[in-house]
């Protein structure tokens, strides 16, 4: 498991014992239990501090992680490029699924497993729809960030972490503008 599947993982058990602990405090008959928790999620917090800490060390392998991520930004614009071209389709929004907008859930998976592998290269594939709708939007994110990746260098694996948060948060602010219009 990469230092990074090690940091996701704790962040995720960090939340489920932030909860915990909230629940517990909720119910006094449980004092010993949230003193427990309360532990366990110190110690947590210790862990996660020092994964912080080997994650801010610089590293040539950080770059390798930005490269996967401009591999990645590339895929989705070939496949937009491959959808334009045979008319009138749009990359589907489903991707096959009967989850509406799960086209973003793809690209920040894409994204994430570059981001965990730690240089890994996924195979990005969107599938195409008669389903009209404006993703101009989302390809100029693509492109953004693409050429924001080709003029950067990773020197530190939490530097790939961070600009991963600061993209999944870009497509959630884009997720909420097209249900804001009813398009997901």
């Amino acid at each position: 498991m990469s230092a990074i599947e090690n940091y996701y993982e704790l962040l995720e058990e960090i939340r489920i014992s932030d909860f915990k602990v909230g629940l517990y405090q909720n119910e006094p008959s449980d004092e010993s239990e949230l003193i427990k928790e309360i532990d366990n999620n110190k110690n947590l917090y210790q862990q996660l501090d020092k994964i912080k800490v080997e994650l801010s060390k610089n590293t040539d392998d950080a770059d390798s992680i930005r490269t996967a991520f401009i591999a990645v930004s590339n895929g989705i614009l070939d496949s937009f490029t491959k959808i334009e071209g045979w008319g009138s389709y749009y990359p589907d929004l489903d991707q096959g699924m009967s989850i509406r907008g799960f086209l973003f859930g793809q690209i920040l998976s894409d994204f994430k497993t570059a981001l965990k592998f730690e240089g890994g290269h996924p195979i990005v594939q969107i599938y195409m729809s008669k389903d009209k709708w404006d993703y101009e939007p989302l390809k100029q994110l693509v492109i953004g960030v693409k050429q924001e990746l080709v003029n950067s260098y990773f020197t530190s694996k939490i530097q790939a972490i961070n600009y991963y948060e600061k993209l999944r948060t870009l497509v959630l602010e884009l997720i909420e503008q097209l249900k804001g219009q009813g398009i997901i």
